[in-house]
């Protein structure tokens, strides 16, 4: 027996008819019978008490057969015929066709009106004046005897029955037709509403859902600085904690250190000017200073009166970063074309000095001292074009040309190359470890060569003649800017045990022309780390008291073997 989904509304329909069909028979039929006792008429009263219990059986029934599956509509239509033969019977048993409850057939009649609205007003009524009247032609005839004796048939009689159905039928009619009138306006009236209510829910969704997938945080308060309403992008962006709803709270309350963000909101209710693509830092619970930028206005009433501000902000981290690359880009540009200038100008005179001094220790028989200046002048050239060569590569790196680049063995080479070099002295070592075998990455190989060749170096000058150095290759999982979703990654780390770099140093080191070594350009781990932003990836560095230095490269498991490109970066902050 399925009773679920014919449906709620159908279920509380027939319950409250049922109980209100209980009360009005309890209460007409009551009526009926006290009239009776008044009359002294305890036989009638008898028989009505037996309709009351034969409405209660009825209605009960119907209930119970609805319940089991019989169709809403039979149950109605049954339940009307019930009341219309009920109806009859109390009419004959309080006084016949002249009974004051010949007009109660009217209920029965608004029930069909309600429930099937027009035709169902004018067909129950059709019924009601037909069961009238057939009883009252009845009665005349004799074949119908009421409680008060037989109706002597004459021609006054038969005149005021036939009045009595005329009037009857003309006011179940109209009782038919006004019910089902009413109801049919009733009906498209709620379908009206429903429709409304369901746009309504529609709107209300659409503006929830759009206010809800905000990147954009968004927060409403009032007068007072109590939260009217907030975005869960609001909600990540200021480090809300609490959960649930906190519409009515104090902003001060639920962000911590929020001062300038409730300063600019105070500003703007007071003096009514709004502040468009502003800047303010706000302080995180980690003690980082977290850049947003805000635009807020007023929150105004249909009066126009002041209720409160809006503010919609944006956490500017990544476009911070992303504005220094480009101001790095545009430096890096503007070198480039400086050096140019200065190769074409030092690197012409600097050969053709080079060049005329070798000729001349070659002819010239110079020895002692004067040929010490001639050996000195000629290291002294060759490294200050070193120095160009390398300045000249830093400024103009070429774009990276990707290809499948088998990182196992493009560091087992590298190593190879630091072991029969004059780079490693004495007795150090290096040991290769690879805890992800067999992987391969798109880059540029001889610029990626290029970088492990860098680090190497550094490496080996930095341990000396004892010193150690490890080289490991994994697979980790990484977020490279914030809330950026975790991305695999190749982590190539080369650790080695000589001397830490001092604290006040370690924030330069992949600065341009910051150097430590005598006679060092400063540009190898600038170089190599403008390789590794060039392949989407990091370079980082780690000194450890007492535990030597630890350079980390990551580079892209699934790399774009496009790169990205400043130009990217261009539009991607011109899109904020």
């Amino acid at each position: 027996m399925n009773l679920m989904p014919r449906a709620y509304r159908d279920d509380e329909k027939i319950r409250k008819l049922a109980f209100m069909r209980l009360v009005v028979a309890t209460l007409l039929v009551g009526a009926a019978i006290i009239a009776l006792q008044f009359q002294g008429r305890e036989l009638s009263a008898v028989a009505l008490y037996s309709l009351l219990g034969v409405i209660y059986l009825g209605t009960g029934a119907a209930y119970l057969a609805y319940r089991s599956g019989a169709p809403f509509t039979h149950m109605i239509i049954l339940l009307i015929g019930v009341d219309l033969a009920v109806l009859t019977l109390i009419v004959h048993y309080s006084g016949g066709s002249g009974s004051i409850f010949s007009i109660l057939y009217i209920v029965p009649i608004f029930v069909g009106g309600l429930y099937f609205q027009v035709s169902g007003g004018l067909i129950t009524s059709l019924i009601a004046a037909s069961a009238y009247i057939i009883y009252s032609l009845l009665e005349i005839s004799g074949q119908v005897r009421s409680p008060e004796g037989a109706l002597i048939f004459t021609r006054q009689n038969l005149f005021d029955s036939l009045l009595r159905g005329y009037i009857h039928l003309g006011v179940f009619v109209s009782s038919g037709l006004i019910s089902g009138y009413f109801s049919k306006r009733v009906k498209k009236s709620g379908k009206e509403l429903a429709d409304r209510e369901k746009e309504i829910k529609r709107i209300q969704l659409n503006n929830a859902s759009i206010v809800n997938n905000m990147s954009s945080g968004l927060v409403v308060v009032d007068l007072d600085g109590r939260i009217v309403s907030i975005n869960p992008s609001a909600r990540k962006i200021l480090e809300v904690e609490k959960s649930g709803s906190v519409e009515g709270e104090l902003l001060e309350e639920i962000v911590q250190d929020i001062n300038p963000l409730l300063d600019e909101l105070l500003l703007v209710m007071e003096t009514g000017v709004q502040r468009n693509r502003d800047e303010i830092k706000l302080s995180r619970r980690d003690g980082r200073e977290l850049p947003i930028g805000i635009n807020i206005s007023l929150l105004r009433d249909e009066n126009d009166e002041k209720r409160g501000a809006i503010a919609l902000f944006q956490d500017l981290t990544e476009v911070n970063r992303m504005r220094e690359r480009i101001r790095k880009s545009d430096r890096m540009a503007a070198v480039g074309e400086l050096s140019a200038a200065i190769a074409h100008e030092i690197r012409a005179p600097l050969t053709s000095i080079c060049g005329s001094t070798e000729m001349l220790k070659g002819e010239l028989d110079v020895t002692g001292e004067n040929g010490e200046l001639m050996d000195l002048i000629i290291r002294e050239s060759e490294r200050l074009d070193g120095m160009i060569t390398d300045f000249l590569e830093y400024a103009r790196l070429r774009k990276p040309a990707f290809y499948s680049v088998d990182i196992e063995n493009c560091l087992k080479e590298t190593i190879l190359l630091l072991k029969h070099g004059s780079y490693l002295r004495g007795g150090g070592s290096i040991r290769f470890q690879s805890e992800a075998e067999g992987v391969k990455i798109y880059a540029d190989d001889e610029q990626i060569r290029q970088v492990f060749l860098n680090l190497g170096l550094n490496a080996c000058e930095a341990v000396g003649r004892d010193g150690n150095i490890a080289i490991t290759v994994r697979m980790v999982e990484e977020v490279l800017e914030e809330d950026d979703k975790k991305t695999e990654f190749i982590e190539i780390e080369f650790q080695n045990d000589g001397p830490p770099i001092p604290s006040d140093v370690l924030p330069h080191i992949f600065e341009p022309f910051f150097t430590t070594k005598d006679g060092g350009t400063g540009l190898g781990l600038a170089t190599a780390e403008r390789i590794i932003e060039s392949h989407s990836g990091a370079i980082s560095v780690e000194s450890p008291e007492g535990k030597g230095v630890v350079f980390k490269v990551l580079i892209p498991a699934k790399n774009n073997r496009n790169g990205i490109g400043i130009e990217e970066i261009k539009q991607k902050l011109c899109s904020v």
